[in-house]
């Protein structure tokens, strides 16, 4: 054969290679689903979803844009799809994180884990050793003096304060989180620091009233902390409450139940005017209303906690036996529900944001299921079904200030849940999990349970 022919022939495969490859290598298009894309618009029917790469490729309806031959093709008629779901509020610890895939939460803020265990998850995760959702992680928690969780840092100076901001940013936690026992002095060298070093500060406030934290620059507050200080009449006994963990928490909630309507419709307009935003952790103030209830322990969720007495979703003995409290302090937890429920219900009307954190990894809380449960009580507070899941999705990303996440759109990565049921219907829906895909990689939740229950 001359080098003539030779030539010509290569020429010829050069030519036909690329015809031959199919433009749909690689992709995935998921087809005919409804699909509620986080943003907070009414559901889409007939969804065509194209994902390539772990990211999404494009958006569109059914026979609206062609597929490209060769990608994968999964027909979805009768599910619906959400984005993954963002805990804005939760613990993450090595056991529970497959339990959060498989109930669609492909992203959680970790919040205030002890040592090192939400950095070394979170390498883990992005590395790939262990599944699990994305970690967005403060680190161990600031605190006063002396700290009321083990492993959280106390500090009494500005010094102490602005040290302890810094080293967070060396060991790469996303955001910083000051505790109840933080006083407004302190607040302030915090403040400063974590300015300097680009790091939002979450507050879970005692001391410090919800207002002047809001107006001091914190970018969440969380659980209704703070608000009835700023509220109620009694504000100095509250925050001197807060000496102690549990009398403070026990404080707050007696004044949630004394507050009026005029006077929580105040606070919430005050707060949203700050742009401040909240994540209530509904799921907390509900489920710790009922800790005398033994039931509890009993739910379905719980089947997913490793059945070891000693986990802390299942450990209610410890909690009970560290607060003290009596029937008589469950009664006002459950009294002051209604006045909490006003607040998130107003605080959202007057244009506040809000994201949903379900505290998962405290006493009755299972991660994955408690942001199902944070969902459901944002409806019977007054919301409708699509803001509760846009609360979970796209808010959830606007306080992790990250937009790669939380909504279905092209140039956003492929966290995403198929449902077996609609939850503009009804939001219990969400539970009805068939899989989840994180990254672009499909999850099956009976085999991520096979895992665990061996």
């Amino acid at each position: 054969m001359t080098a003539r022919w030779r030539a010509w022939l290569l020429g010829g495969c050069l030519l036909v290679l690329p015809a031959c490859t199919s433009p749909g290598k690689g992709m995935i298009a998921l087809e005919g689903a409804t699909l509620i894309d986080g943003a907070g618009g009414p559901p889409k029917r007939d969804a065509l979803i194209l994902i390539r790469d772990g990211h999404i490729e494009d958006v569109a309806r059914v026979n609206e844009i062609p597929v490209p031959r060769g990608a994968q093709r999964i027909q979805l008629i009768g599910k619906t799809i959400i984005p993954g779901l963002v805990d804005a509020h939760a613990r993450v610890e090595p056991w529970a994180a497959p339990q959060y895939l498989a109930w669609g939460v492909t992203s959680v803020r970790d919040f205030g884990s002890g040592g090192d265990t939400g950095t070394t998850l979170k390498k883990d995760v992005n590395l790939g050793s262990i599944l699990g959702p994305r970690v967005y992680t403060s680190g161990a928690l600031i605190d006063g003096v002396p700290a009321t969780q083990s492993g959280a840092t106390a500090v009494a100076t500005d010094e102490e304060a602005r040290r302890a901001v810094d080293q967070r940013a060396v060991a790469d936690a996303d955001y910083v989180v000051i505790a109840t026992k933080i006083t407004p002095e302190l607040l302030k060298g915090i403040m400063d620091e974590a300015a300097t070093l680009h790091l939002p500060v979450a507050a879970e406030l005692g001391k410090i009233d919800a207002l002047a934290a809001a107006r001091a620059g914190v970018a969440t507050i969380e659980g209704l902390s703070g608000i009835t200080q700023f509220a109620a009449r009694n504000a100095q006994a509250i925050e001197r409450a807060h000496d102690l963990f549990y009398a403070g928490w026990t404080a707050e909630e007696q004044a949630w139940a004394t507050l009026d309507s005029a006077s929580v419709a105040r606070a919430a307009k005050a707060l949203a005017a700050t742009r401040v935003a909240m994540v209530p952790t509904l799921a907390v103030h509900e489920l710790w209303s009922h800790l005398d209830d033994p039931t509890r322990l009993q739910r379905p969720e719980m089947a997913d906690v490793p059945a070891d007495s000693a986990n802390p979703v299942r450990d209610v003995s410890t909690l009970l036996r560290r607060s003290g409290w009596k029937p008589q302090d469950f009664a006002a937890f459950r009294a002051a529900r209604a006045r909490e429920n006003q607040f998130v219900r107003e605080f959202r009307a007057a244009g506040g944001i809000v994201a949903a954190g379900s505290g998962a990894g405290n006493p009755l809380l299972p991660p994955g299921t408690a942001l199902h449960e944070e969902m459901a009580l944002l409806v019977a507070a007054g919301w409708s079904n699509v803001d509760a899941i846009t609360a979970a999705t796209r808010r959830g990303a606007e306080v992790l200030h990250t937009d790669s996440i939380g909504v279905i759109a092209p140039g956003k990565v492929a966290d995403l849940v198929v449902l077996a049921a609609n939850p503009a219907d009804s939001i219990t829906a969400v539970r009805h999990v068939a899989w989840v895909m994180t990254r672009g990689r499909i999850i099956r939740p009976d085999s991520l349970r096979a895992t665990w229950k061996r």
